[in-house]
């Protein structure tokens, strides 16, 4: 039997579902993913490469929808100048008004949602402030959750396409931070469900784009967590690295723990208690010193991709965290491309696959890659 086709929303809406009331029920993560939920430290305001990739929806409204006539609009003359100084002497207002604008989400430069104040202008730059902007939280929703896209959705599972920027859960630090699971939760409730109940069984950083399927029951938690331990479930991505080998494909092997001090993945050393993570790799193409990568997971652990391929010599690019800085993409060129499975109810065999995202495909054609 081949596998079923599911690419576009899928969607089962005389599904009776049962829900879950209070918080998730304990040991409702998956046991691979010990320590901290994923990277706290990773800082999701765009920068210069990412502004074709903010195309955001909040237009120059007041609360309540109305059209705010006080938007100004100018052009920048000063190359250099920080987003808030700019700010700050066009509106005539203080910094921290200024600031607070900028974070609300109420400034666009070159027509893209700019949220960092530091955020520096090139002359010619198009401004459209608006001095009225909506709460906080709102905007930050709206910027990170944009993108965000069910494929599949039945009575038991549920699959998505993530947008990099999104945490899976929320960090240990933060249990109201702005998540993936939190936005999912939010469109299911404005579907009509109370109190929908959503299990993860595997997560994807902060920075990775791409498709991931999150458990609906208990019953469907169980099925895919067997799936992933007899490693039944494919999971394919795709990576730009920078760097040399004289291999063109191979399998990393690996076991990784957590550094106590850094609180980064590494590479165990002989003494360490390490946790086995199994990476198989190929070069898709080679132009110059960067590569497009495809890497199969057999274990899902935290960051493993990025450590693995840097391990290597083959780090990838925009990753500063374990990898090499880019001018042409500010997160880690990671995309989850495909999953397959089988339903973990009715055994139907599933596959979902999902394009990298705008932000990829320009880092790809800046190092004159072709496109997958």
């Amino acid at each position: 039997m081949g596998w079923v086709s599911c690419i576009g929303p899928q969607f089962d809406d005389t599904a009776s579902v049962r829900v879950l009331n209070g918080p998730l029920p304990a040991g409702s993560w998956p046991p691979e993913h010990s320590g901290r939920s994923e990277e706290a430290t990773s800082n999701s305001l765009p920068g210069r490469a990412s502004l074709d990739n903010q195309r955001s929806k909040m237009q120059h409204l007041r609360p309540g929808g109305r059209l705010n006539q006080n938007t100004k609009n100018w052009q920048v003359q000063q190359a250099g100048r920080a987003l808030q100084a700019e700010i700050h002497s066009q509106m005539e207002i203080p910094h921290r008004r200024a600031k607070d604008i900028i974070r609300r989400g109420g400034v666009k430069v070159a027509g893209h949602v700019v949220m960092d104040p530091g955020f520096r202008l090139s002359a010619g730059d198009a401004i459209e402030a608006n001095p009225e902007p909506m709460k906080l939280r709102t905007a930050q929703r709206q910027l990170l959750s944009k993108g965000l896209e069910v494929l599949h959705k039945d009575r038991h599972v549920i699959v998505v396409n993530k947008p990099a920027g999104l945490l899976t859960v929320p960090t240990d630090e933060d249990e109201r931070e702005i998540c993936l699971l939190g936005e999912i939760s939010r469109k299911l409730r404005k579907e009509g469900e109370k109190r929908p109940a959503l299990f993860v069984v595997q997560r994807l950083d902060r920075g990775t784009s791409g498709v991931i399927a999150i458990a609906r029951t208990p019953d469907a938690r169980e099925g895919l967590r067997r799936q992933l331990k007899s490693r039944k479930m494919e999971r394919r991505y795709l990576a730009i690295s920078q760097g040399k080998s004289s291999f063109s494909e191979g399998i990393v092997t690996k076991s990784l723990s957590e550094d106590p001090r850094t609180l980064k993945m590494r590479i165990s050393h002989k003494d360490d208690d390490g946790i086995e993570a199994i990476t198989r790799w190929k070069k898709l193409h080679v132009q110059g010193d960067h590569q497009l990568i495809e890497a199969r997971l057999e274990t899902g652990r935290r960051n493993q991709i990025r450590v693995h391929l840097a391990s290597i010599g083959l780090p990838i690019i925009g990753d500063t965290r374990y990898g090499v800085s880019s001018p042409w993409i500010d997160r880690p060129a990671l995309h989850a491309e495909t999953i397959a499975f089988h339903h973990p109810i009715s055994q139907q065999e599933l596959s979902f696959q999902v394009g990298p995202p705008e932000d990829f495909m320009r880092a790809l054609e800046a190092t004159s890659i072709p496109a997958p």
